[in-house]
């Protein structure tokens, strides 16, 4: 069962975030917790943990803005 990754919204004001740096590789195996994204919105970078263990298929794109 897939687990979808989303961008949280780290204030009223944030609408967008961008993608920085994946931490690691698609395909990889991962586990509840270990961080997989950054993002920077307007205000600060986050780090992005896997909700869940499993495999990453990452669909977003290092330097593109995506909706909160």
């Amino acid at each position: 069962m897939a687990v979808e990754l989303t961008l949280p919204k780290s204030g009223p004001e944030v609408e967008y975030a961008g993608i920085l740096e994946w931490t690691v590789a698609d395909g990889a195996a991962v586990v509840a917790g270990d961080v997989v994204v950054i993002v920077e919105t307007d205000k600060a970078a986050l780090e992005l943990e896997a909700p869940s263990s499993g495999v990453l298929r990452r669909i977003g794109i290092e330097g593109e803005t995506y909706a909160v």
